[in-house]
């Protein structure tokens, strides 16, 4: 399996656990006082989160998965730009028996450039469309 199928189907397992969870919610967020400091700057809520995690694409993609040395399973970072600012998502699949949670690790402002392998520049996109 190729790199950029791993990501969808790790996308498509975080959107499942999200979009049916099994308690309250399908996500947890640790409460990392970067995550707040962002999380209060963007003037965001649970609801601005869960989106935010539902719309992760492909695209959003930087690296992964890693090896979580804290805990049991991989690490998979994504970036997304809100508000003009690149955030950092860091997060994982945490298995408890047959529940499932995603857990969200970091949610904060990037504190160095983030590589997307799979993004597709828009400005090739258009060049290209320019030359045809």
């Amino acid at each position: 399996m190729h790199q950029r199928e791993k990501v969808r189907d790790f996308l498509q397992l975080v959107k499942e656990t999200i979009a049916n969870p099994v308690v309250d919610q399908g996500w947890l967020l640790v409460p990392r006082a970067e995550n707040k400091e962002c999380i209060l700057q963007l003037g965001f809520n649970y609801q601005d989160i869960n989106e935010t995690l539902l719309g992760l694409s492909v695209e959003d993609y930087c690296e992964g998965p890693c090896r979580d040395r804290d805990q049991q399973g991989d690490l998979w970072i994504f970036g997304k730009i809100i508000e003009n600012k690149a955030i950092y998502i860091k997060m994982k699949l945490a298995s408890f028996g047959p529940l499932r949670l995603v857990r969200v690790i970091s949610f904060h402002f990037a504190d160095h450039t983030l590589e997307h392998p799979f993004k597709v520049e828009k400005d090739v996109e258009e060049r290209d469309d320019e030359d045809n």
